[in-house]
């Protein structure tokens, strides 16, 4: 009799699991994920500004920082992609100026913003990308005139994915709102190469390092989200001098989170210290001592000499380091 109420039991609970996952199969809650369709969609950096809370789909809004030097020219890409199952064949992308979005964000965040004249930028080749069949990205490059550009006003840059070859377009991030903000002439990506002396051993430097102004987006925004400083303890205009960016060889930042500000003086001259200016990493743990330090406009490059004292062993680690701009 024990044997036949344990089979029952297991047949019961059996009949119970069979049921349960019929449910779950059947039910219009569940998502079956062999019918979701490839949509065509732009793909922003994360630096959403947070600009008003009714923008909705296709009025989401991001920075694009413009650097602004002697060239007065930058270019910056538009990443395509395929959100969803890639697609076989070419997709032809058209990308145009969704003027009625923009209006809907203009309007909803207080109509302050202007879209940005053609004038100040153009396409390198052409409106159009093809995302190849069977990948799943693709990038449009855009140029800017940055001395055409006036800084005095607060431009957008609502570009809208118009057409993809008959493919779906996303209806949250077919169109994009960019906010055009300035970045000082020291900004971009370096190639960071030295050594680092602890006691007796010396360790060197070859890393790839970006070096960020964002003092424009702090400006906007009141501050920033990862930053530690208090808005009124960061940046209250653009900060044509100033830019901030990892201390030392990767070993250091990632093991002490130390990130530096370089100040570049008039002379050229450059002074480097703890990251005060955002709050970004450990500030009063690893004290960096400036040496003598350089900016060479013509190379774009920093000449970089500074030390620190570990405040618990006492060692010291002298740091030289080069840093030249690749792009």
């Amino acid at each position: 009799m024990k044997s036949i109420n344990h089979i029952v039991k297991i047949l019961g609970a059996g009949m119970i699991l069979l049921c349960f996952s019929a449910c779950l199969k059947d039910s219009p809650q569940s998502t079956n994920f062999n019918t979701v369709k490839p949509v065509i969609e732009q793909l922003p950096a994360p630096n959403l500004l947070f600009a008003g809370a009714t923008s909705g789909a296709n009025t989401y809004c991001y920075y694009k920082e413009i650097r602004v030097d002697s060239t007065y020219t930058w270019t910056d890409s538009l990443p395509i992609d395929v959100g969803g199952p890639l697609i076989s064949a070419d997709v032809v992308v058209t990308l145009g100026i969704d003027t009625a979005n923009f209006n809907a964000f203009n309007g909803n965040n207080g109509g302050g913003f202007t879209i940005l004249p053609s004038a100040d930028y153009s396409y390198v080749n052409g409106n159009t990308v093809t995302i190849k069949g069977g990948t799943g990205t693709a990038a449009c490059y855009i140029k800017f005139n940055t001395k055409a550009i006036d800084w005095t006003k607060t431009y957008i840059l609502p570009i809208a994915i118009t057409n993809a070859s008959g493919q779906t377009i996303s209806g949250d991030y077919g169109t994009i709102m960019y906010y055009i903000v300035p970045g000082n002439q020291y900004m971009g990506l370096y190639l960071s190469q030295g050594y680092r002396t602890f006691m007796k051993n010396s360790y060197s430097i070859n890393d790839l390092k970006p070096m960020q102004d964002l003092s424009a987006i702090w400006t906007v925004q009141g501050g920033y989200p990862t930053a530690g400083n208090q808005p009124s303890q960061g940046p209250q205009a653009f900060d044509p001098n100033q830019v901030v960016t990892n201390c030392a060889d990767v070993a250091i930042y990632q093991g002490i989170g130390v990130q530096m500000d370089l100040t570049v003086n008039p002379d050229n001259s450059v002074v480097v210290s703890n990251d005060n200016l955002y709050g970004f990493g450990k500030l009063n743990t690893y004290l960096l001592d400036p040496g003598t330090s350089s900016y060479n406009p013509t190379t774009h490059t920093f000449t970089l000499s500074y030390g620190f004292i570990d405040p618990y062993s006492g060692d010291t680690n002298v740091v030289y380091e080069v840093m030249t701009r690749l792009k």
